[in-house]
């Protein structure tokens, strides 16, 4: 059976198939159905199957015709793309069939619809500006992981005397915003964060074991609102704890590592923090980068992959996610489809660039990348191999140094500017690290 499909452009990654089946071949195919047919069906005056097919056809002929457009439309459908293939064009989705009207005695006339991968042009993806400042170490991080490792090491007890400033509070919700608590956990409080709001903090300071104290919480803006809420909850006090945080001085330095002064650990405190904020910069000058491209490129995206990724995110959402509400369901469904939408025009993007920028890496740039993950796990490089023998995928990792080697061309013939910042009274707070 031969088929001459006609292709019309709906859109840029949507296109509209339409082609005829001649009589005889749906005919005969339409025949085998009832066929078919029969052999399931008792009628009285005649054994099972042996019924005339006429009077088959006669009596469920609506039936007839959706078997045989489930058996024989698929099979149409499969000889098309075929003939679609010799002419370039490859569906990238399941194509949808349009509604049809047909009868015993005509030709079959079937349309259906798909989408295809769009044709990128990137006529100017090079020698543009965007606007970047970099992150910088402050001495406010600093100082934060300074304050982390100091109550990571604090000496924590019990306290009989009322509740001071940094105390901490264990204690089980009874009621919130008036009404019971059915499952009542405890929870662990540092009195002085302000979490909830001063007010929160103030009627902790003086609470004692067994207490049972009335407390506003103020509540963050949501669901489009500008202000925060507050609600009241009436909480009991299980236990006060007193922590004594170290002092911060040669010695504490000494005592957490090999350190031989406090200057030397936040010398290495800064160093970590300047390796994670230069990785941060870099993915951050990428996604500008590519954002810029995607702007002065526009392009469709395809429905299906969008729908199709979007999907996944949402299953796995709803899976970490209980108790969600059809309402909670819907936003995330479009914050995800937003999301995917972005991220395949990356996709579609990144491969364009590598297609026009034929860019290679040899196997010692990879044996080398490899190598600096084992140095950044303080491992020898082949006890690396030996340990991450099956995570290890040099295709996947030469992929990477391409794409990074195409945004690093692309970088140099781009100007950052510094972005102009919103004049306010308040004076910056914080001071880069020097």
């Amino acid at each position: 059976m031969e088929l001459k499909p006609k292709i019309e452009k709906v859109s840029e990654t949507k296109r509209k198939m339409s082609f005829s089946v001649a009589n005889d071949v749906a005919q005969k195919d339409y025949e085998t159905t009832i066929k078919s047919f029969r052999q399931y069906v008792s009628m009285p005056g005649f054994r099972k199957g042996k019924a005339p097919l006429k009077m088959i056809e006669r009596m469920y002929k609506d039936q007839i015709k959706h078997g045989f457009f489930e058996d024989a439309v698929p099979k149409y459908y499969k000889l098309a793309l075929e003939e679609l293939d010799k002419m370039g064009i490859h569906p990238i989705n399941q194509g949808a069939l349009e509604e049809t009207d047909w009868e015993p005695g005509n030709d079959l006339e079937l349309s259906f619809t798909f989408e295809v991968n769009p044709e990128i042009e990137l006529k100017e993806y090079k020698n543009f500006s965007v606007e970047f400042e970099p992150e910088k170490v402050t001495k406010k991080m600093i100082d934060g992981e300074l304050s982390r490792l100091q109550e990571s090491y604090a000496i924590i007890s019990d306290k009989e005397d009322p509740a001071e400033k940094d105390d901490v509070i264990n204690y089980t919700v009874l009621k919130f915003d008036g009404k019971g608590v059915t499952k009542k956990d405890e929870s662990s409080y540092k009195i002085g964060q302000e979490t909830y709001g001063k007010a929160f903090d103030k009627a902790l300071i003086g609470a004692q074991k067994g207490d049972e104290i009335t407390a506003t919480v103020e509540l963050g803006p949501k669901n489009g609102k500008d202000k925060s809420e507050k609600k009241e909850m009436l909480l009991k006090v299980n236990e006060v704890k007193k922590v004594e945080l170290p002092e911060l001085n040669d010695d504490f330095a000494k005592e957490i590592g090999e350190f031989d002064s406090l200057k030397a650990l936040k010398d290495e405190i800064k160093k970590s923090i300047n390796a994670q904020i230069s990785q941060r910069n870099r993915s951050q000058v990428k996604s500008l980068i590519l954002q810029k491209i995607i702007e002065k490129n526009p392009f469709e995206v395809p429905d299906s992959f969008v729908d199709n990724y979007a999907e996944e995110m949402m299953k796995k959402y709803a899976q970490q996610q209980k108790n969600l509400n059809t309402e909670a369901l819907a936003q995330m469904k479009s914050v995800y489809k937003s999301y995917a939408e972005n991220e395949i025009r990356v996709y579609y993007v990144m491969n364009r660039l590598k297609e026009l920028e034929k860019v290679d890496v040899s196997d010692e740039e990879i044996e080398n990348e490899i190598k600096r993950s084992a140095e950044n796990m303080g491992m020898d490089i082949d006890k690396y191999k030996e340990l991450y023998k099956k995570q290890i995928n040099k295709e996947e990792i030469k992929e990477n140094l391409i794409s990074d080697k195409i945004i690093n061309g692309i970088e140099s013939t781009v100007e950052f500017k510094k972005p102009i910042k919103e004049k306010t009274d308040k004076k910056e707070s914080e001071k880069e690290e020097k």
